[in-house]
């Protein structure tokens, strides 16, 4: 008997040390796991921009700065120009304006006041979130629109407003809108997400479904506000 209980109080601590050691494998496995979402993201991050660089450059140096000020298409407003080969030129009114592809040029053209507007906004808060740290900037470059006033565009009435609601992060147009997302954070985080998925999984098709036409009134991606 005495071996007995000998055997089983040695046993005891093997078998704590063991989970203790199972736990500590899987804790470094899912750290390292998530490091490397991390970098496998950024390294993605990387490469996007340089393709945008590397088609930008193909433009004249006057047409690149225009392309870099408006930054996004107006027609798919999530589509950065460059992100689809070098943006498409057009004029409006006497006016140049960049498309991210050739599928935009007639939707562009239909309503050319309109086109000619949500690009100036476009250039507008690009400038604006371009004053933002790197992160930031992606992050609401990301979510593109207000999570309160769901038609304007994130900087398109200065540098936008950042929330952290329950831990995340929520970015508004203007600090009038802060009281409502602090008011109910969760359907505010919820609309962060939509509108971020939106952009994630925008329909390149061109067939009146992309985020233009999601509640933006028809298809242009303008701020209407």
């Amino acid at each position: 008997m005495f071996a007995s209980r000998f055997l089983l109080l040695l046993a005891l601590p093997l078998a704590l040390f063991a989970s203790g050691a199972s736990f500590a494998a899987s804790a470094k496995q899912d750290h390292g796991s998530g490091h490397d979402h991390a970098v496998a993201h950024d390294d993605q991050a990387v490469k996007s921009e340089a393709k945008i660089s590397e088609a930008l450059a193909t433009l004249g140096e006057a047409d690149r700065k225009l392309a870099e000020s408006q930054r996004f298409c107006p027609i798919m407003a999530y589509s950065r120009l460059g992100a689809d080969g070098a943006p498409i030129k057009i004029e409006l009114d006497g006016q140049p304006v960049f498309v991210c592809c050739r599928a935009c040029v007639d939707a562009a053209k239909k309503d050319g006041a309109e086109t000619l507007k949500t690009a100036k906004k476009l250039a507008d808060a690009s400038a604006a979130l371009a004053k933002l740290p790197a992160a930031d900037r992606t992050l609401a470059e990301a979510q593109k629109y207000c999570a309160i006033s769901n038609e304007s565009f994130l900087g398109s009435m200065g540098a936008p407003i950042k929330l952290e609601l329950k831990g995340k992060p929520v970015f508004l147009c203007c600090q009038g809108c802060v009281a409502k997302a602090q008011a109910d954070p969760d359907a505010v985080l919820a609309k962060v997400e939509e509108l971020k998925k939106a952009g994630a999984s925008h329909d390149h098709g061109h067939d009146g479904k992309g985020h233009a036409d999601h509640d933006h009134g028809g298809e242009h991606a303008s701020d209407k506000r």
